[in-house]
């Protein structure tokens, strides 16, 4: 039986996201991919590809979340000495040791009596780390700062015509504190599935099936397709029942946005009308990964999410396999709208 996880004291009062300083267009072949006139068709159409952020040259995850970060704690007012701690979710810190996290913490002088960490996870990110951020205000913090996102762009080969086209580059920042509003958190994962989108040769375990391949994400889409179109309505629909919510109670459905395509198809299965399912965000930003859904708020919604209270279901799915879902309640939070990364 799937766990439900309930919160009553832990909720979101803002939600910052920065974006590659490089807008690059299908188009203008997406920056010198030299796709062809069929292939262009194909992601415009059946995959809405328009455009995408990324970031230039030295520009990382941590300087995009840091730009987010930094704009939070002003506009907030907060003394960094309040936050008890930062968690950092991503699949591209800045080394492979020591947490990016902790870099964070410093860079924003948040005292070094907080704590900092990292959490390697991606398209399912943001709700992972919203679960952690919640069961840690639960367990006694009162400011705890939330950095989500990756730098995707850099993930893939930069000729890969079916990747790259698809990466685009974000990070969010997200302040959780000691707020009376109430939650749900169910979350999922599957390891067997861990090589239909996976890098090879970048950690420490050597695999033959590997031998010889970059260290370049590689993706079996129709395995995750599958995986997806199979477990993501059916989860969401269990977490809408298990808490006792209905589909009319929320204002909206906010998924992570790999493409157009497959939100449609998931939206089908739903019966979610267009007003309630956002699914903009791939073709103007591109899949921002862990940040795809905070940046989909920011985007799009974030008028809403300042100016009045707003119930939503979150659900992040993919690579991992890894998928969870919650259902949050937001009061007029500070949601400004996306920004650009200033060099």
């Amino acid at each position: 039986m799937t766990k439900l996880y309930e919160f009553g004291n832990s909720g979101i009062s803002g939600i910052v996201t920065t974006v590659g300083n490089k807008k690059v267009s299908i188009d203008d072949r997406d920056g010198g991919l030299n796709l062809s006139n069929e292939e262009i068709y194909k992601y415009k159409k059946i995959l809405n590809l328009n455009t995408r952020y990324i970031v230039s040259t030295n520009i990382s995850t941590v300087d995009l979340c840091l730009s987010s970060a930094a704009d939070l704690i002003k506009a907030k007012n907060i003394n960094p000495s309040e936050i008890d701690g930062t968690i950092l979710v991503t699949q591209s810190p800045d080394y492979a040791a020591p947490s990016s996290a902790s870099k964070i913490n410093n860079l924003l002088s948040i005292p070094i009596s907080s704590f900092s960490f990292d959490v390697k996870l991606g398209c399912s990110g943001l709700v992972y780390g919203l679960f952690l951020s919640y069961s840690l205000i639960n367990s006694g913090a009162k400011k705890i700062l939330l950095c989500v996102g990756d730098i995707g762009s850099k993930l893939v080969k930069s000729d890969d015509k079916t990747l790259a086209p698809l990466m685009g580059d974000a990070g969010s920042a997200i302040l959780i504190e000691n707020i009376s509003t109430h939650s749900y958190f169910q979350l999922y994962s599957d390891g067997s599935g861990d090589r239909s989108l996976y890098i090879p040769n970048s950690g420490f375990k050597f695999n033959k099936d590997d031998e010889n391949l970059p260290p370049f994400m590689r993706m079996n889409g129709g395995e995750i397709f599958n995986f997806s179109i199979k477990n993501v309505p059916q989860s969401i629909l269990k977490l809408l029942s298990d808490s006792n919510n209905k589909k009319n109670d929320l204002d909206y459905f906010i998924l992570h946005q790999p493409n157009k395509y497959l939100l449609n198809n998931i939206q089908k299965r739903l019966e979610i009308n267009d007003s309630k399912f956002p699914k903009q965000t791939q073709s103007d930003f591109g899949n921002q990964n862990s940040a795809s859904i905070s940046g989909t708020i920011n985007g799009y919604l974030n008028k809403d999410f300042e100016n009045k209270n707003i119930k939503s279901l979150l659900f992040g799915f993919g690579i991992g396999l890894s998928w969870g879902g919650c259902i949050i309640e937001t009061e007029n939070i500070y949601c400004p709208k996306t920004k650009i990364y200033k060099v």
